[in-house]
């Protein structure tokens, strides 16, 4: 795929030599190969990560009738298996960079929730400060995220305006 120069632009580069170009694809297509690999690998552990998510929320449940267990088990496993969809999702979009980087925020951000809901349903009978702490840290982290993610979506919106203006 070759780029399109805005000839009006001062380049630091002289163009690409015909060997330059073959390499490029060559490393391009290499890339691709690889990130289909590791698309094909993060599908495995969602398979994997599914079949582990309903024999661990299944074994509370049949073994001590715990659902409480049960239920905090499953939605556990239930968000790691988003998360793993959404980063396969993300491998595999080939749109621009600021779609990819909503996405990558957007996993960040399932990932944060999930890791606080873990530490609310593991906190038991065990003192409440370092829970508290823990909790108001992961807080802190997906308040970041969200405000981030935000910012994108504001600088995007604003970009479309300004270009739907001209």
């Amino acid at each position: 795929m070759d780029e399109v120069v805005d000839a009006t632009e001062p380049t630091i580069q002289p163009p690409p030599t015909k060997v330059e170009r073959h390499l490029n694809r060559v490393l391009e297509r290499t890339a691709s190969v690889l990130t289909s690999l590791v698309a094909m690998l993060l599908i495995l552990f969602v398979a994997i990560a599914l079949v582990g998510t309903v024999s661990a929320a299944a074994e509370p449940l049949v073994h001590e009738h715990d659902f409480m267990r049960a239920a905090i088990d499953g939605l556990d496993g239930a968000f790691l298996v988003v998360i793993l969809l959404e980063l396969v999702h993300t491998t595999l979009s080939r749109g621009p960079v600021s779609r990819q980087v909503q996405e990558f925020l957007v996993v960040g951000i399932t990932s944060a929730v999930r890791s606080g809901l873990e530490v609310a349903a593991n906190r038991g009978g065990g003192p409440a400060q370092p829970t508290a702490v823990s909790l108001a840290i992961n807080a802190s982290g997906v308040l970041i995220l969200v405000a981030a993610f935000w910012l994108i979506r504001q600088r995007l919106h604003a970009e479309r305006t300004q270009d739907a203006s001209k």
